[in-house]
């Protein structure tokens, strides 16, 4: 148990919400769009291709983003709406509500992080941007929290919360979580994708309520 974390950056595909129900290992909002679209087989294929090669996410980002190039935005509200939360993240965002701050820190699109945050009040939101015309998608976007790389946000998060690493708290799933929990004072795993996600994470979670306790909250 810790009483001196003050900011908690919590990632967004697979664990603040999670698409469980449209045939992807990541649960993904990126899965999701392309089912909403029809091109989960496409961005399947394209995934094998560059999965492997952390230096060509952007690449693979932006491919993805010109498939969907006049492509109305409201097609796709009935796969990604309502948002598919997580067990305990609104009952954990409630009792934390102006006692942390509290934030998406995500490679996940704008489409859901961005209204996850208003939905959630949350302090902060950094996702990835799709770029849009009078409700059509232009197909290219602000790829600006690159998969490896969400790390280095933390040190902005600090200087714009005055905030030190170890009273930070961060919630992941997935690999590219792990160079964030080793900056942070608290990591969490919600339902870890991978075995070293758990064996990097302090706590282990099911369900966001048991963070309240975590974090000296109940």
């Amino acid at each position: 148990m810790t009483r001196r974390i003050k900011l908690v950056s919590i990632d967004g595909d697979g664990c603040l919400f999670a698409y469980t129900n449209i045939g992807s290992a990541f649960h993904s909002s990126w899965d999701a769009v392309a089912v909403a679209y029809g091109l989960k087989e496409i961005w399947d294929e394209r995934s094998r291709k560059y999965i492997g090669d952390k230096s060509q996410s952007d690449i693979w980002a932006q491919e993805d983003a010109a498939d969907l190039r006049g492509r109305r935005v409201a097609e796709a509200a009935p796969t990604l709406y309502p948002i598919p939360y997580s067990p305990g993240v609104r009952e954990f965002l409630s009792a934390t509500h102006g006692h942390l701050i509290r934030g998406l820190l995500s490679g996940c699109l704008d489409v859901v992080g961005k209204r996850a945050a208003a939905e959630m009040e949350l302090d902060f939101c950094l996702c990835n941007i799709l770029h849009t015309d009078d409700g059509v998608f232009s197909g290219t976007m602000d790829y600006a929290v690159p998969v490896w790389h969400k790390h280095l946000f933390i040190p902005g998060l600090c200087e714009k919360y005055h905030v030190a690493p170890e009273e930070i708290c961060h919630v992941g799933d997935h690999e590219n979580d792990i160079a964030c929990f080793e900056q942070v004072g608290l990591s969490v795993a919600f339902r870890p994708k991978l075995e070293q996600v758990a064996r990097s994470a302090k706590y282990v979670i099911d369900n966001f309520s048991e963070l309240n306790g975590i974090l000296g909250l109940s």
